[in-house]
């Protein structure tokens, strides 16, 4: 089952340097950015996920997930906790938290990824989603593809790794607005 909804109503956003009435689309249909990991450490599959949707860096992304996972005290820790593996509230949270918003589908069937490429419709086309497979975070929108198998660079989803791993949950990004501001850092 599919949602459609008419082009005329996506979420708009009014831009303050513009003149007043001038909108501009939330999204960018067919955009992922490479992803910059500015930390010392290995960017997993949930943090490289985000942050190519999004285009913040991985330290921010694992930030924000720190601060699903553990709420704001995590700062007060001795050493800032890793994140490794991701589950779907702390990557919507993530997402939230950097100003994405959206919903977690159920894909019936589990289809392969190539399949399940192959058979999009509606806002799982044209949207930016967040695709697990097999407990594995990877990014799509459009024909491009991101993964922490691509080394976080952007690549024709049709060169995507692991195209036979079996797709379980989409997380569709529906909308934009202002990201978090206090997103708390060590």
């Amino acid at each position: 089952m599919s949602i459609r909804i008419p082009v005329s109503s996506l979420v708009t956003e009014v831009l303050p340097d513009l003149p007043r009435g001038d909108i501009r689309p939330a999204l960018e249909p067919g955009k992922l950015f490479t992803v910059i990991n500015d930390t010392r450490s290995r960017a997993w599959c949930g943090p490289t996920a985000v942050a190519a949707i999004t285009g913040a860096p991985v330290s921010v992304v694992r930030d924000c997930l720190r601060l699903a996972r553990f709420g704001s005290h995590w700062v007060d820790r001795p050493r800032s906790p890793p994140i490794m593996g991701t589950r779907d509230h702390e990557v919507e949270h993530a997402m939230r938290s950097l100003g994405f918003h959206g919903h977690w589908q159920t894909v019936p069937g589990n289809p392969t990824l190539a399949a399940f490429l192959e058979s999009r419709q509606g806002l799982l086309r044209t949207h930016p989603t967040i695709i697990q497979v097999t407990r594995h975070y990877v990014a799509v929108s459009g024909w491009l593809f991101c993964d922490t198998f691509t080394k976080g660079e952007v690549v024709d989803a049709d060169d995507a790794p692991g195209r036979r791993k079996r797709v379980k949950r989409v997380f569709i990004v529906t909308g934009r607005s202002a990201a978090v501001t206090d997103i708390p850092r060590k």
